[in-house]
């Protein structure tokens, strides 16, 4: 046996021995901690043993230890736990001094009022801290009652101040808890009062603003402040009600030049988007007024919709240096002129763009009718270089949290890691975690550090026994499925989304009892076998759905077949590349491009020859040849 399997075989007997003192850790004294934590020595997880002890007995006593243990392991994830329960003891205890001494800002609003208090005590430190405190009180929530006797103070120092009220109001309103303007309401003076009352109306409902006899013209700036929110957001609801409203409120009300910009910025997506009659005059009121890539790019996508070609030539030419060198603008521009029979210079962009390993760079070389090209290079390094990240203590603890598939855990620590390294060093920590099966810490690795050109890094073949075998089950292209997992999870099997998706192929628990006709545990969707059994049978659904156009069942993956369906064109049809250009959703369509990006390069890694960007150069998309 190697000297390396004897270090696997003692770590291995460690794991189960850090399990079992984790579980008594509560006992410090009995014998047998004492005796389990003795076979802990060295191991990297035996700190956190240490910890569960000290956040169970976090009192003076032990004040010692505590000491030393926030000191050694300050700002790595070992900290947080540990500072939390002993701050909250010493404000308990009315320990001020103890309490400044070791207070750190980690994210608690309570104990950061709690900080100010104890400061506030302080003769030297009074007059910063009030100052300070006004940064609490202007947030658009309400803050924990351990905040009211500093607010109190502030406000007695009478450095609460109207502007501060109204500025409260408005975030609360515009984004924050509207059910804190009642009590903001209160503060204002009496005849401002209907303004408050302006904020909650609007907020509940933006067509208020279409209401202009409620709003008096007694504070035209502020109301104005009102209006341009209620416009910006009525805009999604009812475009033609917003812009009749427009109308009257400009004839009345004089916006400041950021409330004009705020206001056109949002008209001229909406209007976009829904390909309002008047979506043109919209974008190019907004783009005079300021230099914004999204902007260009809905108005370059309004413009090709409708094949106006010449025109996009001029819009591409028109935009900022720094968005029409982008790849976007550098691909339509080239399809501009390939419309009007400027063949040379068409395919002199085409060819400039095909050489790079992107969304348009692959439908380049599908106009082109060439191989799509995937760049390969590697990262070089030496093995004392990965060594040295890989025996750092963070590493080390990381490596031991994933061994005992506690994900979150190993995550935090690794997180912590890349703070204590240098670029090169952070590449290390890529190939490290892509060498232990880690593909999701890989992947934002290599992402993070800039380095794209180690593509089977980037792009690992995980879970192939899965993928390929449930593929093949569903009788789908295996390079879709990695492509959609890579999308959805980066290959994180443990994966939770906001919303409840789940796993690797992140499915809503519904989706999978829809699929599989009973009940499923959603636990099981964790598991990468029956996730991706249940993803591939939901991709092969949505492809039976769209008429087996997998770019339609892309789309579909992302926002639901239903929304992909009322996105197709009622009249006619449209070239495939302009449709997904005009997917209104941001998200959908960055989807789209780049699952159908990562199909081509899995299908590169798999070693399949693929037509993907060929055929989407030349299909065409409409209501009744794509959908069932």
């Amino acid at each position: 046996m190697t000297s390396q399997e004897i270090d696997e075989q003692k770590l291995k007997e460690q794991r189960k021995v850090f399990a079992k003192a984790e579980s008594v850790a509560a006992v410090p004294k009995g014998n047998q901690f004492k005796r389990l934590q003795s076979q802990l020595e060295g191991y990297p997880l035996a700190p956190y043993v240490d910890l569960k002890t000290l956040v169970a007995y976090p009192y003076l006593s032990n004040k010692q230890k505590i000491d030393e243990f926030l000191t050694k392991y300050e700002g790595t994830p070992l900290d947080r736990p540990l500072r939390k329960r002993w701050l909250q003891y010493l404000a308990k205890k009315k320990q001020g001094a103890l309490f400044l001494h070791y207070y750190r800002d980690i994210g608690d609003d309570k104990l950061a009022c709690q900080n100010l208090q104890f400061k506030l005590a302080r003769d030297d430190l009074r007059e910063q801290t009030l100052l300070d405190a006004e940064a609490f009180w202007l947030v658009g929530k309400s803050q924990p009652k351990e905040c009211d006797p500093v607010f109190k103070q502030w406000q007695k120092a009478g450095l609460r101040s109207q502007d501060d009220v109204w500025t409260r109001l408005k975030l609360a309103a515009d984004g924050g808890k509207s059910t804190l303007i009642p009590y903001l309401k209160s503060l204002l003076p009496d005849d401002q009062k209907y303004l408050a009352d302006l904020w909650l109306r609007t907020r509940r409902s933006p067509s208020y603003v279409s209401r202009l006899s409620q709003f008096p013209g007694t504070y035209p700036e502020k109301e104005a402040e009102i209006l341009s929110y209620g416009l910006s957001r009525l805009v999604w609801r009812d475009r033609d009600l917003a812009l009749k409203s427009w109308d009257s409120v400009t004839r009345r009300y004089k916006f400041t030049p950021e409330q004009e910009q705020k206001v056109a910025n949002k008209f001229a997506v909406a209007l976009a988007i829904d390909d309002h009659e008047k979506a043109e005059l919209w974008l190019e009121r907004a783009n005079k007024l300021v230099d914004d890539s999204e902007l260009f790019r809905w108005h370059l996508a309004h413009i090709v919709r409708h094949k106006d070609w010449q025109h996009a030539i001029e819009v591409v030419d028109l935009a900022p240096e720094s968005i029409s060198k982008g790849n976007s603008f550098q691909y339509w521009q080239a399809r501009a002129y390939e419309e009007i029979d400027a063949a040379p210079q068409a395919e002199e962009k085409f060819q400039k763009l095909a050489k790079n390993r992107h969304y348009y760079g692959f439908l380049a070389s599908g106009k082109l009718a060439q191989e799509p090209s995937i760049v390969d290079r590697p990262l070089v390094f030496s093995e004392q270089e990965l060594l040295k990240v890989a025996n750092h203590p963070a590493a080390l603890r990381a490596y031991e949290f994933l061994k005992l598939k506690r994900y979150t855990s190993a995550r935090r620590e690794w997180i912590y890691l890349q703070t204590q390294l240098n670029k090169t060093q952070k590449l290390m920590s890529a190939v490290l975690a892509d060498s232990w099966g880690w593909h999701d810490r890989a992947i934002w690795g290599f992402s993070k550090a800039g380095y794209l050109d180690d593509v089977k890094r980037r792009f690992p073949l995980a879970y192939s026994e899965h993928l390929v075998a449930n593929s093949e089950l569903n009788d789908l292209d295996p390079a879709w499925a990695f492509a959609i997992a890579r999308r959805e999870s980066s290959f994180m099997a443990d994966a939770n989304s906001g919303a409840g998706a789940r796993g690797l192929m992140q499915l809503m628990p519904g989706t999978a009892r829809y699929l599989s006709k009973k009940k499923i545990s959603r636990n099981t969707l964790y598991d990468p076998d029956q996730n991706t059994q249940l993803g591939t049978q939901y991709m092969r659904y949505l492809l039976d759905k769209m008429n087996n156009n997998p770019i339609l069942a892309t789309a579909s993956y992302n926002a639901g077949w239903r929304k992909v369906k009322n996105w197709l064109p009622e009249q006619g049809s449209l070239p495939m590349d302009i449709w997904i250009e005009t997917i209104p959703y941001k998200e959908t369509r960055n989807y789209v491009k780049a699952v159908l990006s990562y199909k081509q390069i899995y299908a590169s890694q798999l070693g399949k020859e693929s037509k993907l960007f060929e055929n989407l150069a030349n299909m065409q998309v409409s209501a009744k040849t794509f959908l069932k």
